[in-house]
C-alpha cells in the first residue's frame, strides 16, 4: 500500500466567513518566515470563520465523541516569497474538544484553544438558518440552498480559494500544510450578523477592524497533509 502524508480527515461544513479590513502592521508579527501578506485591492484582510467539523479521523482512525461540533477560527491571507503559493495563517482556533486542542498544539504547532463553541441549524424547504455561538455571542446567517462558485477576482474568491496553511514553528521555521478538498461553493446568503464580543477572542492588538464581507460556504470532505518545510530563501 502506498504511504500517505494525510494525518487528518473530516468534513468542514456550513462555513460562515466574516471578513474584516485590518492594519497590515498588526499582522506582520504573525507572519511565518519567507511569507508575506497577500493583499486584496491593496488591503490586508482577516477572517473569522465559523464552521461545523464532522467525522474526524486521525491517520484513518475515527475519534470517538469528535464527530460533530462547531469551531471558530481567525485567519489572514499570505503568500510564499519562494514560489507565490497562496494560503492562510491562523491567529487562533477554538474548538470544544480538549483532545483536538492538545494534539494540534503539541504535534502540529497550531494555535488551538479549548472553548465551548455551540451551533444550531434549522432547515426548512430550500432555506437554512445557522448560528455559531460562544459565551452568548453569536454569528448568524440565513441562506437559500442554491450554490454558485465564487467569481474570480472578487473578495469571496480571494477568501475561499485557499488550499494551504502556513505554520510558524517554535524554531522559527515555516511548515506548509496542504488542505485538500473540492472547490467550495457559495450559498445565496439572505442575511447575516455577528456580535462584536466575538472579536474579544483575538489578541489585544487586534483593534479597529472594519467589516467588509460575509459569505456562507457549503464546505466538503477535507484531507490535511503533514506539514513540509518551506524552502528558505537566499
Amino acid at each position: 500500500m502506498k504511504p500517505t502524508n494525510t494525518f487528518m480527515t473530516g468534513n468542514w461544513q456550513d462555513l460562515i466567513m466574516t471578513t474584516f479590513e485590518i492594519d497590515q502592521a498588526i499582522l506582520e508579527p504573525y507572519l511565518p518566515k519567507d511569507t508575506e501578506i497577500d493583499l486584496y485591492n491593496n488591503k490586508a484582510l482577516l477572517s473569522m470563520v465559523a464552521f461545523t467539523f464532522k467525522k474526524v479521523s486521525f491517520f484513518g482512525f475515527r475519534v470517538p465523541m469528535h464527530q460533530n461540533f462547531g469551531q471558530i477560527n481567525f485567519r489572514f491571507y499570505v503568500k510564499s516569497k519562494i514560489d507565490g503559493t497562496k494560503g492562510v495563517v491562523f491567529i487562533k482556533e477554538f474548538a470544544p474538544k480538549p483532545l483536538i486542542t492538545l494534539v494540534a498544539n503539541l504535534f502540529y504547532n497550531e494555535p488551538y484553544y479549548f472553548k465551548n463553541i455551540h451551533y444550531t441549524k434549522f432547515q426548512k424547504n430550500n432555506e437554512t438558518t445557522l448560528e455559531y455561538s460562544y459565551n452568548g455571542a453569536k454569528i448568524h446567517a440565513k441562506a437559500v440552498l442554491e450554490t454558485t462558485p465564487p467569481t474570480k477576482n472578487t473578495i469571496n474568491y480571494f477568501i475561499v480559494d485557499r488550499y494551504v496553511a502556513f505554520i510558524k514553528t517554535k524554531r522559527s521555521k515555516t511548515l506548509q500544510y496542504q488542505i485538500k478538498h473540492k472547490p467550495w461553493l457559495l450559498y445565496n446568503i439572505q442575511d447575516s450578523y455577528f456580535d462584536n464580543d466575538l472579536l474579544k477572542l483575538l489578541p489585544n492588538a487586534f483593534k479597529n477592524l472594519k467589516h467588509v464581507a460575509t459569505c456562507f460556504v457549503d464546505g466538503s470532505f477535507v484531507a490535511v497533509e503533514k506539514g513540509v518545510k518551506l524552502h528558505p530563501s537566499f
